[in-house]
């Protein structure tokens, strides 16, 4: 007994040490593969093996490959492997030869009995179109393997056909298609080690979701002409029907109206409305694509903006040809419309008279005349963007450029001298007070007499006149004389635009740029641009803006004016909102 003892623990460990280098067995050049990649086989059943070509089959026992089996336990050349039905071995060893470099690996096979499958979860509940997820759990003696096969039917025979789409895949997932008709369904699971082994029928009830209705929002919403607004749909209704809509927009709530072009709403329920859009009341519509005849619907007010005017400053100017001036157009409605304008310059009042080529105005109202700009009227228009019906047009005087004239050339004639005798100077001379004086001191005194008479003298030259000269023109300089700003005062509230315009007087045509300056504002956010649109912030706190145009030819002069905040917190005697 006690040497048979260490017999069998010497064979276990030898069993032991090839089951540790069976996952090395490629090394050798040969490795043994199990169909379904088992570990077990019941006694009477079969299992096919696989090693390559050339290959030497041995069932034993034993590890070592000389244990005894039962009749009716062996391995075919082909690697199929069958137990007897009174094999009472609960392991039996496969070893694999190959006959052209006698390497080898072997396998080990438990002979198991498989005693029944069972499925979970039981009592479940399928949605058509969706899926649901079963397990199974073989049982038996040996530790079976628990692979399993399996199988969906519409009875419990489970000889029942079903709607092609419904299918339960090998790892147990039952997939219910869209129009299955069967309102329960049969769930079966074999095992793979002993097929004689199947589940009980398992019942799954077939449900089908249905829609209840449809919400659309978010509701009371308005919207201006030009802009965009998200909108999102909920599909209500049992078994958690699908969410997927689809969107339209309509002039009126059955959905059918038409709209202008260029509103629309997109697949994402994102509503575009487009900038002449006339209606004032607009219908979004989500319809359900699981049941389209559910649908929802939201009405959404449409705010329309309206030019009613647009203005330019400054107007009745007068400018020198080759020179630059400054305009601002200002564009008045109802509901905020859009500010911008296009500019033009003509030579008529129609809008379409030719320029001299330099003769310019830019997108920001700066017109610059070409120096030899032959119209002496030009026109400047202002186009609303938003509104191209509405326009306004200013005339401008052009001065032409004045000519230099080049300064005269004096010519200057150098004086003449001419020497006469004495007699001559003393006779021309006449009376002079000094010959005189001499005379009457020195009576006809000889010597004085030849000496006057003896002496030359000089007479002064002849002056000559210069010829006239034509002075040339004479430059002066622009001087601003004052700024003007319109309005002077303004009421708005909180997030909206007030346009200012400036005008600059003076002599000589001064320059008319200003630069624009807002203060007494407590918001960051409270600005006016270059252009003196004004913009107020939604979290402006002040009760008083000071808007400011400074010249920017000569910063000494400025205007200012006063804009009230009529919806500020401030106003109604509390500061609440300042720091917001």
């Amino acid at each position: 007994m006690k040497r048979t003892g260490k017999i069998l623990a010497l064979i276990a460990v030898i069993a032991a040490l090839i089951v540790m280098i069976t996952g090395c067995a490629s090394l050798f050049g040969v490795n043994i593969r199990v169909d379904g990649n088992l570990s077990s086989v019941i006694a009477g059943g079969s299992l096919r093996l696989s090693a390559g070509s050339d290959i030497i089959w041995i069932v034993s026992s034993t590890p070592d490959g000389n244990g005894p089996v039962t009749n009716g336990t062996y391995i075919a050349p082909n690697g199929m492997l069958s137990v007897g039905a009174s094999e009472n071995a609960s392991v039996l060893y496969v070893i694999a030869t190959s006959s052209k470099n006698g390497k080898s690996d072997i396998r080990q096979i438990r002979i198991v009995n498989v005693n029944g499958v069972t499925v979970s979860p039981t009592g479940q509940t399928a949605v058509i179109g969706r899926t649901l997820q079963f397990r199974a759990q073989v049982s038996g003696t040996n530790n079976p393997d628990q692979a399993v096969t399996w199988s969906v039917s519409t009875n419990a025979a489970g000889s029942g056909s079903v709607t092609p789409g419904t299918s339960i895949s090998s790892g147990g997932m039952l997939s219910v298609a869209l129009n299955e008709t069967a309102r329960t369904l049969y769930i079966f699971a074999t095992s793979v080690v002993d097929s004689r082994r199947t589940s009980s029928a398992v019942p799954v009830t077939v449900v089908v979701p249905t829609v209840t209705h449809v919400t659309v929002g978010p509701a009371n919403q308005t919207i201006r002409a030009g802009n965009t607004l998200q909108f999102s749909a909920s599909v209500m209704g049992t078994y958690e029907p699908d969410s997927k809509v689809t969107w339209r927009v309509s002039s009126n709530p059955s959905g059918t109206g038409a709209v202008t072009p260029g509103t629309s709403v997109s697949a994402n329920g994102v509503l575009t409305v487009a900038n002449n859009e006339t209606l004032t009341v607009l219908y979004i519509i989500a319809t359900s694509t699981y049941d389209t005849s559910k649908s929802g619907s939201i009405a959404v007010s449409v705010v329309i903006p309206v030019v009613t005017s647009v203005t330019i400053s400054p107007a009745n100017q007068s400018m020198i040809a080759g020179n630059s001036l400054q305009f601002t157009a200002s564009v008045a409605g109802v509901n905020n419309p859009s500010t911008a304008v296009t500019w033009r310059v003509s030579s008529n009042a129609a809008g379409n008279g030719p320029v001299t080529a330099g003769t310019v105005i830019n997108a920001n109202g700066a017109l610059t005349v070409s120096p030899n700009e032959t119209y002496t009227t030009l026109f400047v228009f202002a186009v609303s963007v938003f509104d191209s019906t509405k326009s306004s047009s200013v005339a401008v005087t052009v001065i032409p450029a004045p000519v230099t004239v080049a300064p005269p050339v004096t010519v200057t004639t150098p004086p003449v001298v001419t020497q006469t005798p004495g007699n001559q100077q003393q006779g021309n001379q006449g009376n002079r007070q000094q010959g005189n004086q001499q005379q009457s001191n020195q009576g006809n005194r000889q010597q004085g007499n030849q000496q006057q008479n003896n002496q030359p003298s000089t007479t002064p030259p002849a002056t000559t006149t210069p010829p006239a000269t034509t002075q040339p023109p004479v430059s002066t300089s622009p001087v601003v004389t004052g700024v003007t700003i319109s309005p002077a005062s303004a009421s708005t509230r909180t997030n909206t635009n007030v346009q200012f315009s400036a005008a600059v007087s003076g002599t000589n045509n001064p320059n008319t740029a200003v630069t624009w300056k807002v203060s007494g504002g407590g918001a960051p956010a409270t600005a006016i641009n270059s252009s003196g649109r004004l913009h107020v912030a939604p979290n402006e706190w002040a009760v008083t803006l000071v808007v400011t145009a400074t010249s920017v030819a000569d910063p000494s002069k400025s205007a200012s004016a006063t804009v009230t905040i009529t919806n500020n917190n401030a106003n109604s005697g509390s500061n609440s909102g300042r720091g917001n």
